[in-house]
């Protein structure tokens, strides 16, 4: 630009009204002790939001733990309790009268008016039998028969 000569970069026009406030010499600025705190009210606020965040996370995290365990207690109960069932209906067949006569003839007693009737299938008496099984080999005999016998 030559000298003497000064271009308005933006003139002032009398269409646009002039607002005193504003300066044509730039943004005042503020000043340090301001600046600085603001940014300390901005980073307090971003760590109070950190602080939130991470107890709502804990709480949750906690809150879903529960959920499941309790869930878990639940279904144990479904399995007592269906397991509970089973056993009373287990409790009331062995109070039937069916049942304890049944028991009774396995552990061998007979009810009146009935006889027991042994029935062998080979024939043979059975003091003879108990014989046969004492007279042959022991156990013992016949395993050292079979690994060391006769070749």
């Amino acid at each position: 630009m030559p000298r003497g000569i000064r271009a308005i970069l933006f003139p002032q026009s009398s269409l646009v009204p002039h607002d005193a406030r504003v300066s044509s010499l730039g943004r005042h600025r503020r000043s340090r002790r301001v600046r600085f705190g603001r940014s300390l009210a901005a980073v307090s606020l971003a760590l109070a939001g950190l602080v939130l965040a991470a107890a709502f996370v804990g709480l949750t995290v906690q809150g879903n733990a529960i959920a499941r365990e309790i869930a878990g207690y639940r279904s144990d109960i479904v399995a007592d309790q269906a397991q509970h069932d089973g056993l009373a209906a287990q409790i009331a067949d062995q109070k039937t009268a069916d049942y304890v006569r049944q028991k009774a003839r396995d552990y061998g007693y007979i009810a009146p008016n009935e006889s027991i009737i042994a029935v062998q299938r080979d024939g043979q008496a059975s003091d003879a039998l108990a014989r046969v099984v004492s007279e042959g080999p022991s156990r013992i005999g016949r395993w050292f028969a079979f690994f060391f016998g006769a070749r």
